[in-house]
């Protein structure tokens, strides 16, 4: 049953068709530094080259439990409140770069009461070279990491239940938050514990596995940066 504190889930990715495997991001969420900067590390971990588009969507989620998206494009740059390094960039086989994001706060108004969310997906095709990049049709998997800017002013307010095979988390804050669930014992050590993390202003519900289902479980909410955290025993109801 409850918890008095904040935030839902992150962790999006998209899928398509192609070479599994092939393309990969080194963080799905990803949390700003003091001044609203980050990086996200792509790498390329098939034997072809790959050709990546980048792009930003500023969400919000709305009063009926909606992620509504913006896509940030040319007509709304004035609005704009990330940017990134790369919106396109080719990866040979085995290369990694780094896509670096930037906070631009400084030249227009961003709210600093509650989080600024992102997301940012990249989306991998196939590309031949030649004398210059081509595009090519068959389009691999992608991802999308979450970008979090987080507030400066946390107010921390959820409820979490423990609903035997899944397990709510009903945000209600300002802020992201990381639920821990730890059923580990002495005679049960592998794989008994799983964090979720929930953004500011969802309501979701997430499948629990088998080895985490139980009529209590134990958790640990706590804040990105560890400043706030706190135990609780959920009992199933």
């Amino acid at each position: 049953m409850k918890c008095n504190k904040a935030t839902i889930i992150v962790l999006f990715s998209i899928l398509a068709s192609g070479m599994a495997q092939a393309f990969n991001v080194d963080k799905m969420v990803i949390v700003a530094d003091k001044k609203g900067n980050g990086v996200v590390t792509l790498k390329n971990d098939g034997e072809s080259p790959i050709f990546v588009k980048s792009q930003v969507q500023e969400i919000k989620v709305d009063s009926n439990n909606n992620i509504l998206r913006t896509e940030y494009e040319r007509s709304n740059l004035s609005d704009w409140k990330i940017s990134l390094t790369y919106s396109t960039l080719a990866l040979k086989p085995g290369e990694e770069k780094d896509i670096g994001i930037r906070s631009l706060c400084r030249n227009t108004s961003c709210d600093e009461t509650k989080d600024l969310m992102f997301m940012l997906p990249f989306t991998p095709s196939k590309y031949q070279v030649n004398d210059e990049l081509k595009s090519g049709v068959d389009i691999n998997y992608g991802f999308t990491p979450i970008y979090i800017i987080p507030t400066k002013y946390p107010k921390y307010d959820y409820e979490i239940y423990n609903q035997g095979d899944t397990l709510r988390i009903n945000n209600k804050s300002n802020t992201m938050i990381n639920v821990f669930v730890d059923m580990c014992s002495k005679i049960n050590k592998v794989n008994c514990k799983q964090k979720f993390t929930a953004i500011s202003g969802r309501d979701k519900t997430f499948d629990l596995p088998k080895i985490l289902q139980g009529p209590s479980i134990d958790v640990n909410v706590s804040s990105y940066d560890k400043r706030y955290s706190t135990k609780e025993k959920l009992i199933k109801n």
